[in-house]
């Protein structure tokens, strides 16, 4: 089965786990090439991260379903940092990456009454 895109939308359970989870990152010296192999799963890949000084931060990962995402999230010890709150994503436009392509099509839903 192919994989589906998917929007993670997680949160810190507490300021105190925010900080424990973004502990020592700044010393990190991974790059966005080694980042993205990183991040990449037997049943689930991570292929963007929007990180900001808020309580929220953003993923989009590949897998066949969410519980794949949810559960790999699990096995890297995160779920004791974080709640993960998951959407399939429809319709991707990313204006640094076009393609031509008309991006309505895979939004199946549009034109039910």
């Amino acid at each position: 089965m192919a994989f589906k895109k998917f929007i993670a939308i997680h949160t810190y359970h507490s300021e105190e786990t925010k900080k424990k989870f973004w502990s020592g990152v700044s010393d990190n010296m991974t790059t966005d090439v080694e980042w993205v192999k990183k991040w990449d799963f037997e049943k689930a890949k991570c292929s963007a991260t929007w990180v900001g000084a808020d309580d929220f931060f953003f993923c989009q990962w590949e897998a066949e379903n969410p519980e794949d995402v949810l559960s790999t999230i699990a096995a890297q010890g995160f779920d004791e940092f974080i709640f993960t709150a998951m959407y399939q994503i429809d319709m991707h436009i990313d204006a640094n990456n076009l393609t031509g392509k008309i991006p309505y099509k895979s939004v199946l839903y549009l034109d039910s009454d």
